[in-house]
C-alpha cells in the first residue's frame, strides 16, 4: 500500500511503469507490477523506483550480459553501496569519462563531403557537373579529416547531456558532467531516437572501454516521456527483467558453447497443430535443429516459500510441447538449493535460485553447473 498524489498515480499507470489501482483510503493505492528501476518526476514529484538488487550487484549484471564478462570491479563504480541507481550512474559515468579523456578526446579519420577553393581529397566530378554546372570553383571533393568529432566522443557527450537533464543527480557530479561537455566542445550529440552508433573495442579506443560502456548504458535506458491529459512523466528507467535475463542469456550461452548447437533466445513455436496458439520461450538449446533444453527466466523472488504456480504450467507446457522430460526455471532469488517438483505424467520442473550476494563469476558458474547437470539427464533420456 502506498500514498500516492492521484497525478503521480495516474502517471505510473499511463507511462505502463506499474499497475496502479484505488483502495478506500484516501490517495492511498496498490502499486504492483513494477519491473523498471530507475527515477521518473510525473505532476512535479519525482519517484524512485528502487531494485530489489543491490545497485552495485545490477551494475555487475549489467556488465557481465555486454561483454559476457565481469567487466567492472568495485573500484570501478565510484559510488556508495545504499546509492539509487541514477546518482550511482552519474558517478560511475562521470569517473570513467574523466579518466577516459584525462589525455584529451581521443581523434580519428571521418569520410566528409565538402565545396572547397582548391582540391583536397577526391574530386567528385559527377558532382562537379551536376551542382555547378560545369564551374570550376568551388570544388565537390570528399577527404578524410582527423577529427574529435567521432563515434566514441558522440556517445560520451550524448550520455553525459543526458545525464544533465535528469532528475537525481547529485549536485556534486552537474558540474563534472559539464566539463566533460566542455571538453567534447565540437562534437556532435546523437539525435534523440536516432540509433546509438556501434564502437568496436581496438587498441586505439582501450583507454574509453569502460566510460563507453556507462555511456552506452544511459543511453539505452528507456526514456520515459508519457502525457496524460495534463499529466506529464519524464525520467530514466531500465528494465530489470530485461537486465536480468540478458545476464542470465549471456551466462548461458558460455555455458552451452563447448556443448555446440545453439541457444537461442525467445524461440518461436506453436502449442497446437493449427499453430493458432503462439509461444516464445525465453530459452532454449537446439541442436541439429532439435530442442534438447527449454530455460524459462523470472525476474522474481520466492514469497511465502513458493513461486507463482503459472510458472510451473508454462514451462509444463513447452516441454510437452517439445517432448523434453525436464524443464528449468531461474528465479532472480530463493532458496540455494535447486528444487525439483515432478509434474504428473508430465515433466521434472527444476527450480533454480541465483545468489547475487556472490560475484558474478560465480554466479554463472552457479548456471553452468546446471547446464552439466541437465546435460547429463537429456543424454540420459535419449539413450531410454
Amino acid at each position: 500500500m502506498h500514498r500516492l498524489p492521484r497525478a503521480v498515480a495516474v502517471g505510473l499507470a499511463a507511462a505502463n511503469i506499474a499497475s496502479v489501482a484505488p483502495t478506500l483510503g484516501a490517495d492511498e493505492y496498490r502499486v504492483s507490477g513494477v519491473r523498471k528501476v530507475g527515477v521518473v518526476r510525473i505532476a512535479g514529484h519525482t519517484v524512485w523506483l528502487k531494485p530489489k538488487t543491490p545497485v552495485r550487484r545490477l551494475f555487475a549484471m549489467l556488465g557481465y550480459a555486454r561483454a559476457g564478462s565481469e567487466i567492472w570491479t568495485e573500484d570501478d563504480f565510484g559510488f556508495e553501496e545504499d546509492e539509487d541507481l541514477v546518482p550511482a550512474l552519474a558517478h560511475a559515468f562521470v569517473r570513467q569519462a574523466s579518466r577516459a579523456l584525462a589525455g584529451g578526446p581521443l581523434r580519428g579519420y571521418v569520410n566528409r563531403e565538402d565545396a572547397l577553393p582548391l582540391v583536397r581529397g577526391r574530386w567528385r566530378i559527377a558532382d562537379q557537373l551536376t551542382r555547378r554546372g560545369g564551374q570550376p570553383l568551388p570544388v565537390e571533393v570528399s577527404f578524410d579529416d582527423y577529427v574529435e568529432d567521432i563515434a566514441e566522443n558522440q556517445v560520451l557527450l550524448t550520455a553525459a547531456t543526458r545525464l544533465l537533464r535528469l532528475p537525481g543527480v547529485p549536485t556534486d557530479v552537474l558540474g563534472a558532467l559539464r566539463r566533460i561537455v566542455r571538453v567534447l566542445d565540437g562534437v556532435s550529440v546523437i539525435p534523440v531516437g536516432a540509433p546509438v552508433p556501434v564502437v568496436r573495442a581496438d587498441r586505439r579506443n582501450q583507454r574509453y572501454s569502460l566510460a563507453l560502456a556507462l555511456g552506452a548504458l544511459v543511453l539505452s535506458g528507456s526514456s520515459v516521456e508519457q502525457r496524460a491529459g495534463s499529466v506529464v512523466a519524464s525520467g530514466f528507467l531500465v528494465d530489470m527483467w530485461s537486465v536480468f535475463e540478458d545476464f542470465v542469456s549471456a551466462a548461458l550461452r558460455e555455458a552451452f558453447k563447448p556443448y555446440g548447437g545453439v541457444l537461442v533466445s525467445q524461440y518461436a513455436s506453436t502449442l497446437d497443430f493449427a499453430g493458432t496458439v503462439k509461444i516464445a520461450p525465453d530459452l532454449v538449446w537446439v541442436v541439429d535443429g532439435e530442442v534438447r533444453a527449454c530455460i524459462d527466466v523470472k525476474y522474481k523472488v520466492e514469497k511465502h516459500g513458493q513461486y507463482p504456480n503459472a510458472d510451473l504450467y508454462q514451462i509444463a507446457a513447452y516441454c510437452r510441447r517439445f517432448g523434453l522430460r525436464k524443464g528449468h526455471l531461474v528465479y532472480a532469488a530463493g532458496e540455494s538449493e535447486a528444487r525439483r517438483i515432478q509434474v504428473v505424467d508430465g515433466p521434472v520442473v527444476e527450480q533454480h535460485a541465483l545468489d547475487f550476494s556472490r560475484p558474478m563469476v560465480a554466479v554463472a558458474d552457479q548456471l553452468s553447473s546446471f547446464v552439466r547437470q541437465g546435460l547429463r539427464s537429456a543424454s540420459a533420456s535419449m539413450t531410454d
